[in-house]
């Protein structure tokens, strides 16, 4: 299910890019059935905020275990549109259990889905901002730093997103005005309901994966409040 839209032209977008970490193991390990549900309700809620503004609308698209979602453009409404969106999807995968490490940037892109391309500084920021991750973590680039700085929506004054100050989290050249999505906005009962989940995939992951989870449980912990 793919959505079709007109090409667009080579220009600045907000761009997230994520990745399913282990998808191959996933899917080994459990039926088809039990993933496809999951991709099938993320991309309801995606499509759903897409609709009400086609001009300012968003647009997605994935393959394998990569899912990339996009503006029509750089405005502080459809960045508020893509951060919404691709927070929620974070969130769900994490809350279904399912690793993943994510990146949200801005910057110049084209594509044409009906025939699968896409390329673009923004696609690269985010494709090495994400792959320098070295845990389960949904992050906002230096670039989404720099362009909201002077905007109601700066990042130091989102609820739910704290800077990354632990160094073994992210090895990019650049990890300067790195903001990270901060796990705090689902409790029951006074408990962090990520913790619990970032504890049962860490059981399953075997030792080769440690430190991602490590790195995870302690950004978390110190940004539980």
């Amino acid at each position: 299910m793919k959505e079709s839209i007109t090409p667009l032209r080579y220009t600045k977008r907000w761009f997230a890019y994520f990745d399913l970490l282990g998808f191959s193991n996933f899917v080994r390990h459990h039926e088809i059935e039990h993933v496809l549900p999951i991709y099938e309700e993320v991309l309801n809620i995606i499509s759903q905020k897409a609709e009400p503004k086609r001009s300012q609308g968003i647009s997605y698209s994935w393959f394998s275990d990569t899912f990339i979602i996009f503006s029509r453009g750089s405005s502080e409404s459809e960045f508020a549109l893509v951060e919404q969106a691709s927070r929620l999807f974070f969130q769900k995968l994490i809350m279904r259990e399912i690793p993943v490490r994510g990146s949200l940037t801005v910057g110049k892109f084209y594509t044409q889905q009906k025939k699968n391309i896409f390329l673009g500084e923004a696609l690269i920021d985010a494709y090495e901002y994400g792959e320098k991750q070295n845990w389960l973590g949904f992050i906002l680039t230096p670039s989404v730093y720099h362009h909201l700085k002077e905007s109601t929506l700066h990042l130091e004054r989102r609820a739910h997103y704290r800077p990354v100050t632990i160094p073994s989290v992210i090895s990019h050249h650049n990890p300067d005005n790195v903001y990270a999505f901060a796990f705090n906005n689902v409790r029951l009962n006074g408990e962090n309901l990520y913790l619990n989940a970032i504890s049962a995939m860490r059981a399953r992951a075997g030792i080769k994966y440690e430190e991602k989870y490590k790195n995870t449980e302690q950004f978390i912990r110190l940004h539980d409040v």
